[in-house]
């Protein structure tokens, strides 16, 4: 199995050097090397990692430049955001930007190796609980419910078939590719042109963007999400 390069970027010393000997004891992690934050970007872009992981601890109008910076010029690195849970009021902004998951501050070192990993490996973001939270108000939000979305028109008139919508539906509950194909049967090939016709579809860059699009605008199929 590859190791997985890594990239911090943290403003707090002490975080840096932290999280640096956290991952640099685990053998599936490469850790390519902790920024701060002013370097972060042009690292990112020199370095290319699997992962970059960003300590958020500033204002979040720069961290969406930055987040947006990284996303466009490294289209294939990952970027996971570490929060504190007072931040949830931000993390709906920066979701726009293309991070592709959240992990908690404080949270115990060997969770923390594991969200990283299963982020990378699975294509999977952590739900913190002040995400939780975030989703929670989104669905109070909407005004329209799963049956009006039958056809699952966007905005360029494209609709989302059958399968497709199966597809979000599990998604939704953070699935992997794999869990995907082998709950639908279907092959992890085809669950992955599902999963990037959905995304061309909605406009949307990932499954983050995803899972808050569907809970504002209503294709979440609440009698199903229990199972």
């Amino acid at each position: 199995m590859d190791r997985i390069r890594l990239l911090i970027v943290s403003d707090d010393a002490s975080s840096r050097r932290g999280l640096t000997a956290i991952f640099s004891s685990e053998d599936i992690f490469d850790v390519a090397g902790s920024y701060s934050q002013e370097e972060g970007i042009e690292k990112s872009i020199q370095i290319q990692p699997d992962v970059v992981l960003l300590d958020i601890s500033e204002d979040i109008t720069e961290f969406s430049r930055k987040i947006k910076s990284i996303k466009d010029e490294c289209p294939c690195s990952m970027v996971l955001a570490l929060v504190e849970n007072e931040q949830k009021i931000s993390i709906s902004e920066i979701m726009g930007q293309g991070v592709d998951g959240f992990v908690p501050k404080g949270i115990i070192r060997g969770c923390l190796v594991k969200a990283v990993e299963l982020a990378c490996r699975a294509g999977l973001f952590c739900l913190p609980s002040c995400y939780k939270k975030v989703v929670s108000t989104a669905v109070t939000e909407r005004v329209v419910k799963i049956e009006d979305y039958k056809g699952c028109l966007n905005e360029k008139n494209e609709m989302l078939t059958k399968r497709e919508m199966e597809i979000l539906q599990l998604m939704v509950k953070n699935n992997s590719n794999r869990e995907i194909a082998t709950k639908l049967f279907i092959s992890e090939p085809t669950v992955k042109t599902h999963v990037s016709s959905i995304l061309r579809k909605l406009g949307l860059n990932n499954r983050a963007q995803v899972i808050i699009y569907s809970y504002k605008h209503g294709l979440v199929d609440d009698s199903k999400s229990a199972t």
